[in-house]
């Protein structure tokens, strides 16, 4: 035996370590759970930072379109008293906006585009931003019937990616700062933070993430987790909203509409509106189809590129000389019509409705690129308002149960619809609401008409 061994042999052993924790490993677990919590909260604040920074810039891309489409409608168009300004302004805007994309190359993607990008990859880029403003800002300009939903929200998420990655190159790896990007853009663009948070669940995909940003330090959390960050980023982006509005003024998103007053035998109606709402979705998807095969007929020819703006900007100001109401993406003239729907003649207003819903989808599918969803929601406003000018039935009933059935049916995504329209509508109607949304999102769509 060595002289090691002999001392070794003469000390006690130690004893066995039991079930119950060393003081040194409470510490460790204490120090760990406080690690972990700091994190959490940092994220929180960096969904609060984010959403305030996102509720910002899209106030005031929406606000700057608004105020460019007054500097040509009413300071040109009003002030000079130009006849049939509509069709002249309409064409005008179709060759610039041909003229642009065929030289610029840039287009928007759709929202659908932009949320598939990101779930399937996590992340989504611009190759150009100034130019994609440029093409978000066209269309809208000139009096399109689209929405701001899809340009804004590749912007929004590509310049989130885009600092995300910067802070991972700094050594700063936080992958929800993209993640919130939905909820927070989709929240301030309808002023609801239920459809950030239906969206946001809805684009989010963990193992994406991980692919693309495979580090242990990205901080992926759990599905419940990012609820928070989530509703963090709405509230941070209704801030950023205040404080330019606050700053600058303007307004933006759809009236608050009055609560259903309709009882007993008279909520019947809205199965006419239901049935109203399926019609006015067939009509939806029938323009988009017969749009779609103009667009690809059209685009084999030489000029197609730049005819398909120039046609879809001559029908949209044609029809504005009758339906002045179908031009632009529906918010604004969602106020008027809640004013003044019931000095305006039934079928005047469901005309409105039917036309918003067929001029849309030519206009996306035709080269004035943008979203569907706020011209779809005013389609069912308008049709809503008539329906109630022609049968007497109670007015919000109408409204409520034709809007949301028909955006549901558009988007296929009854939780979406709702998160859209929750502010739209008071609460004592949700069950109406759930309902139409429910049955929207069901209706049958023949094959023919499908959308791919």
């Amino acid at each position: 035996m060595t002289k090691t061994q002999r001392r070794s042999a003469g000390k006690p052993k130690p004893k066995a370590r039991d079930a119950r924790p060393y003081v040194a490993d409470a510490r460790r677990v204490e120090r760990a759970a406080e690690g972990i919590f700091g994190t959490r909260m940092a994220m929180v604040l960096l969904a609060l930072i984010v959403g305030f920074a996102i509720g910002f810039v899209v106030f005031l891309l929406m606000n700057l379109s608004g105020w460019l489409t007054k500097l040509l409608w009413e300071g040109v168009g009003e002030h000079l008293s130009i006849p049939a300004f509509s069709l002249i302004c309409c064409t005008a805007g179709g060759v610039v906006i041909g003229l642009w994309t065929k030289l610029s190359g840039n287009s928007i993607d759709s929202l659908e585009t932009v949320m598939a990008q990101f779930k399937k990859t996590g992340s989504y880029r611009l190759e150009n931003p100034p130019a994609t403003a440029v093409s978000f800002l066209l269309p809208l300009v000139f009096g399109g019937s689209i929405g701001f939903e899809a340009g804004l929200t590749g912007i929004i998420a590509a310049g989130c990616c885009w600092v995300r990655d910067r802070l991972k190159i700094a050594g700063l790896r936080v992958a929800g700062i993209a993640d919130v990007t939905i909820a927070a853009s989709l929240s301030a663009i309808f002023a609801t933070p239920l459809a950030g948070l239906v969206a946001g669940f809805e684009s989010e995909n963990d193992d994406a993430l991980r692919t693309e940003l495979g580090h242990v330090d990205d901080y992926n959390l759990r599905h419940e987790a990012k609820l928070v960050l989530y509703l963090a980023a709405a509230v941070g982006s209704f801030a950023g909203i205040a404080a330019f509005t606050r700053l600058f003024g303007g307004s933006g998103g759809f009236p608050r509409f009055e609560a259903i007053e309709a009882h007993g035998p008279e909520l019947l109606w809205g199965l006419l509106a239901l049935v109203a709402a399926y019609a006015l979705l067939l009509v939806f998807r029938g323009a988009e189809k017969g749009a779609e095969l103009l667009s690809h007929r059209l685009a084999t020819q030489p000029y197609g590129i730049v005819a398909q703006p120039i046609i879809a900007g001559v029908l949209l100001g044609a029809i504005a000389l009758v339906l002045p109401l179908v031009l632009f993406p529906g918010e604004e003239q969602s106020h008027e019509l809640m004013e003044t729907w019931s000095s305006i003649p039934a079928a005047l207003l469901l005309a409105t409705g039917v036309v918003k819903a067929i001029a849309t989808p030519f206009c996306i599918e035709l080269g004035w690129k943008g979203g569907d969803l706020f011209p779809c929601i005013f389609a069912g406003i308008a049709t809503g308002y008539g329906l109630a000018a022609l049968t007497g039935a109670d007015a919000m009933l109408m409204v409520t149960v034709t809007t949301t059935a028909f955006l549901a049916g558009v988007t296929q995504k009854p939780l979406l619809a709702l998160g859209i329209l929750a502010l739209c509508f008071p609460m004592r109607g949700i069950l109406y609401m759930g309902l139409a949304a429910l049955v929207g999102a069901t209706l049958p769509i023949p094959a023919t008409l499908a959308k791919k």
